[in-house]
């Protein structure tokens, strides 16, 4: 008779709720265009926005230049908002016994095939880094007219000007959580 020792049974549960977390995943993984996003995570006031809604936003016009892997240069005219304002107006929650807690605070900004990257809070504030990240839901065309992002760019996309390359220029942006470093 084979008996199962307990680094066999170890393996199998790791590989049983592996394959699961794995099959979780591959579901909210499924990719295509977003229909907007929600701020969440250390904040007071969580939100959910949509082209519409950020349309309400006091919104800049921004022409960027970078690097695609597989475009070479972009350059582009985007519509959006600030990402400091939303962030602003979400209220970061921090911690008043640290000292400059903000700066321990970051946004994790996910796309809808689980694209994910990170942009310090401390890069935006205008106090500190000041840099003009948008949430881009819009752009503009070579007439001057404003249109909604393409399907390959969803509702919204993050613009990160500055950037010399296009991987922090997120599409499809489904989620933007705010944490904070151990």
């Amino acid at each position: 008779m084979n008996t199962f020792n307990f680094r066999q049974w170890a393996l199998i549960f790791i590989l049983m709720t592996g394959y699961a977390s794995l099959g979780q995943a591959a579901s909210s993984c499924l990719g295509g265009a977003s229909t907007g996003f929600k701020l969440s995570g250390s904040v007071n006031h969580p939100k959910s926005f949509t082209p519409t809604t950020l349309s309400q936003y006091q919104s800049s016009k921004m022409t960027v230049s970078y690097f695609s892997g597989s475009a070479g240069l972009v350059t582009k005219t985007f519509i959006g908002v600030p990402l400091y304002d939303l962030i602003a107006e979400a209220g970061v929650i921090t911690d008043s016994t640290r000292k400059n807690d903000m700066l321990r605070k970051y946004l994790v900004i996910n796309a809808t095939d689980c694209y994910q990257v990170i942009v310090a809070v401390a890069e935006i504030l205008p106090s500190f880094g000041g840099q003009q990240a948008m949430v881009a839901f819009g752009a503009v065309d070579e007439t001057g007219a404003i249109l909604p992002l393409d399907d390959t760019e969803g509702a919204v996309r993050l613009v990160i000007p500055g950037d010399k390359a296009g991987g922090r220029y997120v599409s499809n942006v489904s989620n933007i959580v705010v944490r904070s470093a151990p």
